[in-house]
């Protein structure tokens, strides 16, 4: 399994930040060549750029890096069916060892971390300094191997470089119980056994910021930091596999569907946040994390297993069978059935 850890390039003189944001401009404006390129070729596939020939002052190695990354660019818009060509708006370089050296932990030196950065063109080579945080100091320990490659970002935020660390995973358990979550805009998480957490006060923070204020972004990160801390403390001690609710375009074309005060907040809805949180921790915990289809699961009876839309009223799911709970639950419980108990479960039942 794979982790990213960010160490900020904040502590470096502004001369050799000077030159890094120099080289990432001119790095791209030489993947937009490439790109250029392919496209006018239909090269969208393969491993290597057919034509490497670009005038630029990067070195012949870092031309080749810019090729691969234009290549990558491609593919991914043809994957995407998309017909136009893509623009490389980022500045953002994809690396390897052959132009970034991580050294950690000098004792003769007040910064832990420090990156090398050579053979880019015009003889230019850089030593940023950095330093440690939680993150990172977890993934340095405990059978975790920094990887050769980085990716090398710029942002209105500063300068940064990601590292990648890797550990093999643990041995998949075979001792627990199985359990499932719904994952909901009211309530965050909704666990098979009654555990709810979250709820959707941040939403109501974040819709009453101005767009793109420094307090709208600080909402967000309060909600990036709530999802994580909900996600942590989720019960998984004695779980082996966790399942969940395989949501996709839960937001798509929902403008004008709805009341548009509630559409400002489902919009900052993150449910993929927290389907990637659980999938990271249930790797490294040995814990099977699958996602099962979401059709009727807030409408069935997690009793009975009849399926009527009008059983839901709100917060509440009140069946004819008698079967009166919170409808998350219900749904979570759904989800359980459908991901351990019933994996080959027939939506044949009778719909009311």
């Amino acid at each position: 399994m794979i982790r990213k850890s960010t160490v900020n390039l904040k502590y470096a003189n502004a001369g050799k930040l000077q030159k890094v944001h120099t080289t990432a401009i001119e790095y791209q404006r030489v993947v937009n060549l490439f790109i250029d390129s392919l496209w006018k070729q239909k090269q969208f596939s393969g491993k290597f750029v057919k034509n490497t020939a670009v005038e630029s002052w990067l070195s012949a190695r870092l031309r080749q890096a810019a090729a691969k990354q234009a290549l990558a660019i491609v593919k991914s818009q043809r994957k995407k069916k998309r017909k136009t060509k893509p623009k490389f708006n980022k500045l953002v370089m994809e690396l390897d060892s052959r132009f970034v050296t991580v050294t950690q932990d000098l004792d003769d030196s007040t910064f832990d971390v420090w990156v090398h950065l050579a053979s880019i063109g015009n003889r230019i080579i850089l030593n940023l300094p950095s330093r440690k945080h939680t993150h990172i100091n977890k993934l340095t320990g405990d059978e975790w191997l920094l990887k050769g490659s980085t990716r090398l970002r710029i942002t209105d935020k500063g300068c940064f470089i990601d590292l990648f660390f890797q550990k093999k995973p643990p041995a998949i358990r075979t001792q627990g119980k199985p359990k499932a979550i719904d994952i909901g805009y009211k309530k965050l998480i909704v666990s098979s056994d009654g555990e709810f957490l979250g709820d959707n006060k941040i939403y109501e923070k974040i819709a009453g910021k101005k767009q793109g204020s420094k307090a709208f972004k600080r909402a967000l990160a309060e909600r990036d930091n709530l999802v994580n801390a909900s996600c942590n403390l989720l019960d998984l001690s004695d779980t082996k596999a966790l399942y969940a609710e395989d949501l996709k375009n839960v937001k798509h074309k929902s403008k004008g569907k709805i009341r548009k005060s509630f559409n400002n907040k489902l919009a900052r809805w993150v449910y993929p946040k927290v389907l990637s949180k659980l999938a990271l921790t249930c790797e490294e915990q040995g814990i099977l994390f699958k996602k099962v289809p979401p059709q009727y699961t807030s409408q069935r009876c997690s009793s009975c297993e009849a399926i009527c839309k009008s059983n839901r009223r709100g917060e509440i799911y009140k069946c004819a069978c008698g079967n009166i709970m919170d409808a998350d639950l219900n749904a979570s419980l759904n989800i359980l059935h459908l991901g351990a108990y019933s994996p080959q479960v027939s939506y044949s039942k009778q719909v009311i």
